[in-house]
């Protein structure tokens, strides 16, 4: 019973990380959609979005 309990701690915690990292990389994808400000990173300028 306590190896059952070990290993679904670790499955708790793999799938939080798993959710983590995936939540991060659509945040820093799609930054416009999630509020973020979009910065040329030459200029350092803000980008202005075209709605279409």
């Amino acid at each position: 019973m306590d190896r059952l309990k070990t290993f679904g701690i670790w499955l708790i915690i793999i799938i939080a990380f798993w959710l983590f990292v995936n939540l991060m990389i659509y945040i820093l994808l799609h930054g416009e959609e999630a509020g973020m400000n979009i910065y040329n990173m030459t200029h350092k300028d803000e980008v202005v979005n075209v709605v279409k």
